[in-house]
């Protein structure tokens, strides 16, 4: 109880001092946040279903998306001739365009579903340049003593910016149905609000544009970030063995996630009858206890070490996972989609944090290409098997389906980098002494 009332204080000492350029930054990704793990993941597949389109169609059209998302990864991370600024920038300027097209293909009709699938397509080229550049962006923009701190505050910033989009989103199509005096049957009061997100991306794109191009000084004693000194250095051949690997167990390791958080809202709307309104806040609530998640993330890998926090990150997904299978009762499944949504910035930190270990600093962008297009991929595959199985089984052999990819997954990465990461342990300790 006693660490729990200091808990205000412990944060305030730890991310006391914010720099001016992670404040900046920060609204961008409160912007993103808002709008991509928000709205318009709140509202997209029910959108899609008042529009007509069943869950082989939303599987088609996400698996799509995120396999084109998975494509360009890895090469975006690997291009140098431009920076981390300027592929944010473009990766804006398209996942704008896409995300404009969703709404816009409802005045379509006999080539609807083509631009549909095309802005999608758009949108994810534009989010996989904004999402593998986000983290080496902010290391960036930071000192090395910040690095850290900055992945940290970015997560929690990114869910408390879902939180309130999904929130907001559940709420906006009964407010536009209200307005526009049509029921939630239709699909105006889904269109309507994801108008409102795209509008909400033009001050992400002006915060990035004001922080200035000179980059902070890197103190040459700062020794309190050993990225590069813990790094394992590695041969071009070797890297290239390593992001394979890193490619293929990373894609099991989303199957779980992918096929809860693309086809769960649908779950919710189409099996079990929620209304939209709870959906949001459902799915908003678990990104909201990501908040604190993220914030203690720092203590956690200085206690546990990223290699075993992947672990219980994946092994909790499993076990939340399965009673969204098992018991179709829609307090059970609430419970753990918020678990599993509060678990997202663990999950995903503790393996970019161990996984930029084995590299050099500038190898950081291939790194987080390779892990942007594993998670694509992932999510694509789940996404495209995962409406098929609701159509040919349920939803129940959708669920298990995503808990034994997560397991496998799981397996495979303990005996890949067990070895590993018990070599960077020793590096690590041996640069602290």
């Amino acid at each position: 109880m006693k660490n729990l009332r200091n808990f205000p204080t412990i944060i305030r000492n730890e991310f006391g001092g914010l720099p001016k350029n992670m404040k900046l930054f920060l609204i961008n990704v409160l912007a993103y946040g808002a709008t991509v793990e928000g709205i318009s993941a709140v509202l997209l597949n029910l959108y899609l279903l008042r529009l007509g389109y069943g869950t082989e169609f939303i599987g088609t059209i996400n698996s799509a998306g995120l396999f084109v998302f998975a494509l360009v990864s890895l090469p975006i991370g690997a291009v140098q001739r431009y920076s981390s600024r300027q592929m944010l920038q473009m990766g804006q300027l398209l996942s704008l365009i896409g995300i404009l097209g969703i709404p816009l293909a409802y005045y379509f009709g006999e080539g609807q579903a083509a631009l549909l699938i095309a802005s999608r397509i758009l949108a994810m080229i534009g989010l996989s340049a904004y999402f593998v550049h986000q983290i080496p962006f902010a290391m960036e923009i930071t000192k090395p003593a910040w690095h850290n701190k900055a992945l940290s505050i970015t997560m929690a910033v990114f869910s408390l910016s879902a939180f309130l989009g999904s929130w907001f989103g559940g709420l906006l199509p009964q407010f536009f149905g209200n307005l526009l005096n049509l029921p939630l049957t239709d699909a105006r009061p889904y269109q309507m609000p994801m108008f409102f997100a795209s509008i909400i991306i033009l001050p992400a794109i002006l915060a990035i544009h004001l922080i200035p191009n000179k980059l902070p000084q890197m103190d040459s004693n700062d020794d309190s970030s050993p990225e590069s000194s813990n790094a394992i250095t590695t041969h071009w051949r070797e890297l290239a063995g390593l992001v394979a690997i890193i490619l293929v167990v990373r894609m099991f390791q989303t199957g779980g996630v992918g096929v809860v958080n693309t086809f769960s809202n649908v779950y919710f709307d189409d099996a079990l009858g929620v209304p939209t309104s709870q959906i949001g806040f459902i799915s908003g609530l678990g990104r909201l206890l990501g908040v604190p998640m993220s914030l203690i993330i720092p203590w956690l890998i200085t206690r546990y070490g990223n290699f075993k926090l992947v672990h219980i990150s994946l092994g909790l997904i499993v076990i939340f996972i399965l009673p969204m299978a098992l018991i179709p009762f829609w307090p059970v499944a609430a419970i753990a989609l918020i678990s599993i949504n509060s678990m997202g910035s663990l999950r995903y930190l503790s393996f970019v944090g161990f996984t930029m270990a084995l590299v050099s600093d500038k190898q950081r962008s291939l790194m987080s290409g390779a892990g942007e297009m594993a998670i694509g991929g992932g999510f694509a595959i789940s996404s495209f098997v995962g409406g098929y199985l609701i159509a040919w089984f349920g939803y129940r052999e959708l669920f298990l389906y995503g808990a034994g990819m997560t397991v496998i997954g799981a397996v495979a990465f303990w005996l890949i980098f067990r070895r590993r990461a018990a070599r960077l342990t020793a590096v690590a300790a041996t640069a602290t002494d």
